[in-house]
Formats: structure tokens, C-alpha cells, sequence
């Protein structure tokens, strides 16, 4: 679950709807991406199981930083020797509270190793009264209604 970017696709607001089947939540989603991409993007477009897989919503498929690590031959963006650059700088900065945390969480990376900081994430983004999932902008648990005091 660690994107590319710098994100923790374990608490992506999409994969979370789309998990849960939330086809009206997908779908304004979708008309989100489709503003934040320049085209439209239909509820099935946004299946995805995180951006290291292979079933990926429209944002991730057409992910240029995602591009950029893979046409380097690396799978993300804190084992690059270029890092940080323009691409991932102004991802961190294009306004979206979740992308804010990209040059954070790779610098994390880069000091604990990956696999420590999914454990980190995987922890941060849980319930803290019955540890299911949660997402970036959940406000309450998905699974036991408990109001969250989220990130964003």
C-alpha cells in the first residue's frame, strides 16, 4: 500500500468506497477526479485495490509520478536519487489536504524503510475503537460509527 507518490493507499478515500461497494460515494468521487483530471471519469473507472496493483482508479492509472518511478525502474518515489523534484513537490502542494503529506511520508520512508512505515500507516489509519479501516476523510468508522478525528 505504499504508492509511488508517497501515499498510503490503505487509507484512499476510493479504494475505501470501492471496497465497501459505495456506488453514490463512488460516484461523486468520480465526478471529483473527473474535474481534477480534465475529463469525465464513470464510477467504473474507479475499481482499485491501490497503485501497485493491478486494478487501478483513474487518478492512479494516469498517475504521471507513478510513470516517472516506473520508467526509472524503481517502484517509488524514496528510492530515487532525484527526489525531492518538481513533480512530487508540487503533488504535495496542488491544494488536496491527502497530497500534503507526500514529502513527509517519503522522507519517513526513506528513514524507517518502507515496510515500517506501512506499519505505522496501517496503525494510524485504523479505528481506534474497533480497528477496521478508515480513510482519509472519514469522519466516523465505517464499522462501529465512532466519530474520528482524521487527518484532513
Amino acid at each position: 500500500f505504499a504508492a509511488p507518490c508517497g501515499l498510503y493507499c490503505g487509507a484512499c478515500s476510493i479504494r475505501a468506497a470501492y471496497n465497501r461497494k459505495d456506488v453514490e460515494l463512488l460516484k461523486a468521487m468520480a465526478d471529483g477526479v473527473s474535474l481534477y483530471l480534465g475529463h469525465t471519469v464513470e464510477v467504473s473507472d474507479m475499481a482499485c485495490r491501490g497503485c501497485l496493483s493491478d486494478t487501478l482508479a483513474a487518478p492512479c492509472r494516469e498517475c504521471k509520478i507513478r510513470d516517472c518511478a516506473f520508467s526509472k525502474g524503481i517502484t517509488r518515489c524514496s528510492e530515487c536519487n532525484d527526489f525531492p523534484c518538481e513533480l512530487v513537490t508540487s503533488f504535495n502542494n496542488d491544494g488536496l489536504p491527502h497530497h500534503s503529506e507526500v514529502l513527509k511520508n517519503i522522507r519517513r520512508q526513506k528513514e524507517v524503510g518502507v515496510e515500517r512505515w506501512i506499519a505505522e500507516q496501517d496503525k494510524r489509519w485504523r479505528c481506534p475503537g474497533c480497528s477496521a479501516e478508515t480513510d482519509w476523510y472519514a469522519g466516523e468508522c465505517p464499522e462501529c460509527d465512532r466519530t474520528l478525528a482524521g487527518a484532513f
